[in-house]
């Protein structure tokens, strides 16, 4: 019971402080119900299901092993970890990339002399910085997705730009960490492939995107998810840990309570806000916690947390799940730890500054559409208005808003 508790002391923190603030009439039932997104836990709950059934078919480990299996260096081979672990952790969030890849990184050191440790914080930091690109990637873009409303092709537009600066500095840092050599053929054993079980998660996640996209609700996700799950994984599906739904739960009631203290007052800085809270209680409650005062500047949050989860090993749970895998299964020497800490707050740096690059940019282009544009020449040759077009001017001449980030 202390383990469970200890593992979870989040979920159980947030239930605690959102009972407080029913108990001290802060939130109100009425305000509860319209403060929950059920979609969005819902959604969650089909995505953790959809995702296990996918693992438990055998295809995604094989189409990992297909893919190592192209490259004869150990430098091409962590160029190809370490991006295919970005690319899946947005496509399949990032825990479940972690727990794919860096076995396969770990086998890889057994064939050649490979730097396992730098490629695995490097794989670490790519789920972090390259997952981010979907709000599939990780808790904390999927709950500011559905926060901000966006849609899903304007959320993606937003954070390429980020995480093309992330990949630059990736790309550096494998070139920096070591030299190229050969390596022998990769053979892993790979689990059994079931093709019911893979079609079953297919389109359990294929309703999920269309959950993202905004074409249906999240019922017919959780649905399937819950059958699919009671099908292929049996038992297993009470093994999936299912916590992230219970803390946003939670989050909703903490949020609603916030708004209640006048937090909006708090925070001018959202940017580096974000990144600080970040380091200390993890890049997800900070999202949650700051979520009040974001209406309209959902960029600046979803840039500051995701640099934010760079830094301390508590600064994302992936830098923690990471680090576990890792020492669990290969090397308990004390030192990884201190790499990885060193590695990510350089990320968290190199992040840091791209992040306020890229938002300078936003901001200058956004200028730029919305400048006023006078043509004095025009305005010269201009024929003599007539009365229906003085009439006409007063709407035309109202200001339009942009659109917020």
């Amino acid at each position: 019971m202390l383990a469970f508790a200890k593992r979870h002391w989040l979920t159980f923190a947030a239930g605690v402080l959102a009972a407080a603030f029913v108990a001290s009439g802060r939130v109100s039932p009425g305000a509860i119900a319209r403060a929950i997104d059920v979609d969005l836990l819902l959604v969650l709950f089909a995505l953790l299901t959809a995702i296990e059934i996918l693992r438990g078919s055998g295809y995604v480990d094989l189409a990992v092993a297909k893919t190592l299996a192209q490259f004869h260096s150990t430098r091409g081979l962590a160029l190809v970890l370490v991006l295919l672990s970005g690319v899946l952790a947005s496509l399949i969030t990032n825990d479940v990339a972690l727990f794919i890849v860096i076995p396969f990184t770990i086998v890889a050191g057994t064939f050649a002399d490979f730097d396992v440790e730098h490629a695995v914080i490097l794989e670490i930091v790519a789920c972090n910085l390259i997952g981010c690109l979907t709000p599939l990637g990780n808790p904390q873009n999927l709950f500011i997705f559905h926060r901000s409303g966006w849609r899903a092709e304007h959320f993606i537009a937003v954070m390429t730009p980020f995480v093309i600066w992330s990949i630059a500095g990736l790309l550096a840092a494998l070139f920096l960490l070591g030299r190229s050599r050969p390596l022998r053929t990769i053979e892993v054993d790979l689990p059994p492939r079931k093709i019911a079980t893979a079609a079953g998660g297919a389109i359990c996640f294929v309703l999920v995107l269309l959950e993202i996209a905004r074409v249906v609700n999240a019922w017919p996700a959780a649905i399937a998810a819950l059958i699919a799950g009671a099908i292929f994984l049996r038992t297993r599906l009470f093994a999936i840990d299912y916590s992230i739904v219970p803390l946003f739960f939670f989050a909703f009631i903490v949020v609603e309570g916030m708004r209640t203290m006048n937090i909006q007052r708090v925070g001018s800085n959202l940017y580096v806000t974000s990144i600080a809270l970040s380091q200390v209680i993890s890049n997800v409650p900070a999202a949650i916690l700051l979520s009040p005062v974001a209406s309209g500047r959902w960029r600046e949050l979803l840039y500051g947390v995701n640099t934010g989860g760079c830094g301390t090993i508590i600064a994302s749970l992936a830098n923690l799940l990471g680090w576990r895998i890792y020492v669990r299964g290969w090397n308990r020497d004390p030192r990884f730890f201190w790499r990885l800490t060193l590695l990510n707050f350089a990320f968290l740096a190199w992040a840091g500054i791209g992040g306020v690059v890229v938002s300078a940019n936003f901001d200058r282009e956004r200028r730029e559409i919305h400048r006023p544009v006078s043509n004095s020449a025009t305005l010269q040759r201009s024929p003599r208005p007539t009365r229906a077009s003085i009439q006409a001017a007063p709407s035309a001449l109202l200001p339009t808003n942009p659109s917020s980030d």
